[in-house]
């Protein structure tokens, strides 16, 4: 254990990590009776037909469909939601949202769900339906031209529903910014920071956006709590995923994985669809088999994203190393993380392997320690 990181503090994020465990388990095996249900008996065969002799647009059918879907699955979902986001965070003296305001955003959030889940499903089902034979092909293409206008839209569009972001008023840290963007050969569309005070005491920074929307979010938390040395080291980090087109890789990444997973959903689902008493791919009904099929396929491929990621995150750490020429400030960084945020410094490295998207806080730090043991020789 590094000694900067609290040992105490250690032991209460492990109780905070089995607080969200006891939540999320729970909830996923509810998602998947959720399914089984619609399924074994019926309800979703059953719904299609009913929807079928009072409407005879596919498109509308298939509308009224995923509205009862989702409608369906939030009532069932929202006692997990409310504990994990925000009687946890509670507890855990994260959240600043009283209820009424928690409970304003989760309703904006469904709503943005409600949108872009209703625009995904009528997708899968025109472009299977019309493209029999390479629909696999299809549906990947759209999605990842859907990830990359998403990503584009995200900073002006989505962003604002939740938070404020503003110009930063600390010309100090301006200037250091600034010097840093000049250091790295990056211009940027803009550095704000963005209000996560509003709703956590929590800290972050990333780098949002892309082409004309690209910019960087400093949490007005960060700067707040964190010295002006960790808050550059952060912003260091988020300049090399900009310098670095990380974005843009990860989206290369993401987009031949789609290719790969929607392809071997291709062979195996005519088999699963035969043995659950359904047809072709288009079958509206066959919905909860496609979203289980789904969930698979995206479960056995999550340690190679994560992986992806891991590297892209591992590339921004020696980046914002080699430009600040601070590793003191990026290791205390990663140790207050662990401390104020109660993140697990050192966690097991299989649970790191398959589902962590960055290397975890104790490695980054070790990382950093021989970087700086390398150059300062």
């Amino acid at each position: 254990m590094h000694p900067l990181i609290d040992q105490d503090k250690q032991g209460l994020a492990k109780k905070y990590k089995r607080a969200n465990l006891k939540i999320s388990i729970p909830s996923q095996i509810v998602s998947a009776c959720f399914l089984f249900v619609l399924l074994y008996f019926n309800i979703s065969r059953d719904l299609v037909a009913r929807l079928a002799v009072l409407v005879s647009s596919r498109f509308v059918l298939a509308l009224v469909y995923f509205a009862f879907f989702y409608i369906a699955y939030t009532i069932l979902s929202f006692p997990f939601s409310y504990l994990s986001e925000h009687a946890t965070e509670h507890k855990y003296g994260f959240s600043t949202q009283n209820f009424a305001q928690w409970l304003t955003d989760y309703i904006k959030s469904l709503l943005v769900g409600l949108l872009l889940g209703t625009l995904v499903f009528e997708t899968v089902y025109v472009v299977t339906y019309h493209t029999p034979l390479l629909w696999w092909l299809w549906l990947s293409l759209i999605m990842i031209l859907f990830s990359v206008i998403l990503a584009n839209l995200f900073p002006v569009v989505l962003l604002p529903l939740f938070y404020k972001t503003t110009a930063i008023e600390n010309e100090s840290l301006k200037e250091r910014i600034t010097a840093l963007c000049d250091q790295a050969s990056v211009k940027l569309k803009g550095i704000y920071s963005i209000n996560l005070s509003s709703k956590s005491t929590k800290a972050n920074a990333a780098v949002v956006g892309l082409g004309n929307t690209k910019r960087i979010l400093i949490g007005d938390t960060l700067m707040q709590k964190y010295t002006e040395n960790e808050v550059v080291a952060t912003v260091a980090h988020e300049i090399t995923h900009y310098r670095e087109s990380h974005i843009w890789w990860l989206i290369l990444w993401q987009a031949l994985i789609s290719i790969g997973m929607f392809f071997v959903f291709s062979r195996i689902y005519p088999y699963v669809y035969r043995w659950a008493g359904f047809g072709d791919v288009s079958e509206i009904a066959a919905f909860p088999l496609f979203a289980v099929i789904f969930v698979v396929l995206s479960a056995a491929v999550k340690p190679l994203g994560s992986g992806i990621s891991r590297y892209y995150e591992r590339r921004s750490d020696l980046g914002a190393l080699v430009l600040t020429r601070n590793a003191d400030a990026f290791i205390s960084l990663m140790a207050k993380f662990c401390n104020e945020q109660l993140i697990i410094a050192y966690p097991n490295r299989l649970v790191e392997w398959y589902k962590y998207s960055h290397p975890s806080p104790g490695r980054r730090i070790g990382f950093a320690e021989n970087w700086k043991t390398t150059n300062t020789l």
